[in-house]
């Protein structure tokens, strides 16, 4: 079985994490696969994928990007192209198909990160083409958000994926997805397929310190333009 983490942010965006630490955390947690979902930019994935193929390292380096619609975050993976910001979410889900990626509605009902102005789609879910829900966000303070977005999940039935929306190393693994096989092109087939299952981690008192530590010492731009929270008028 596979195990993937879709959801991991750099320095390129609001994380603390540089390309190579998230590299050699990955494969110390196991991982076969990850995306790097930097908020609207998908320079930090690109390079990781590079850095992991000059390295040789035995993980696949799928390109997200975690971009800011008008009606909330929405995730793309296999990108080919970075997605502006501020479109529709229905225009940005058909973009990410347009590339021939997979969109995914990451924490739908996150009340935390709506108070920021970086929440999810809501029940535009339900009414969207997208391709995946998250249904295990590794973040601490995703616990409730998680239970609802499983239950809402249970009727709507998109594939269920886990990731840990890391901006610290050690965060990286407290949400992940497991499917058949290994690598990015099984990957893309089990969640086009439903065959993948979304899990959590189990370090969290250890991501929790990395998390407070990091933030104490300014190293991470949390809820601001670098973190997706942007409007109209910041990109004008």
């Amino acid at each position: 079985m596979g195990k993937a983490d879709l959801h991991i942010h750099t320095v390129y965006s609001d994380g603390s994490s540089s390309i190579e630490e998230v590299l050699h955390k990955s494969l110390a947690e196991g991982l076969d696969t990850i995306a790097i979902t930097d908020h609207n930019e998908i320079e930090g994935a690109v390079k990781a994928r590079e850095l992991a193929e000059r390295w040789g390292f035995n993980i696949n380096v799928i390109i997200g990007e975690e971009i800011t619609t008008s009606d909330g975050h929405v995730v793309g993976l296999f990108l080919k192209n970075r997605i502006r910001p501020l479109l529709t979410a229905e225009a940005t889900v058909d973009e990410i198909h347009r590339q021939g990626g997979l969109a995914v509605a990451v924490h739908p009902f996150s009340v935390w990160l709506k108070l920021f102005k970086c929440g999810g789609v809501g029940t535009l879910v339900e009414r969207l083409q997208f391709d995946a829900i998250e249904t295990v966000n590794g973040s601490l303070t995703e616990g409730f958000s998680n239970v609802f977005t499983q239950k809402f999940n249970s009727k709507l039935r998109l594939a269920g994926v886990g990731g840990s929306d890391a901006h610290t190393p050690e965060a990286i693994g407290q949400g992940y997805t497991v499917f058949p096989g290994r690598g990015s092109v099984m990957l893309y087939s089990a969640i086009r397929n439903k065959t993948v299952q979304a899990q959590s981690g189990r370090s969290a008192g250890k991501a929790l310190w990395d998390f407070l530590m990091k933030y104490l010492w300014g190293k991470m731009a949390l809820y601001g333009p670098k973190g997706g929270a942007i409007d109209q008028m910041a990109t004008s």
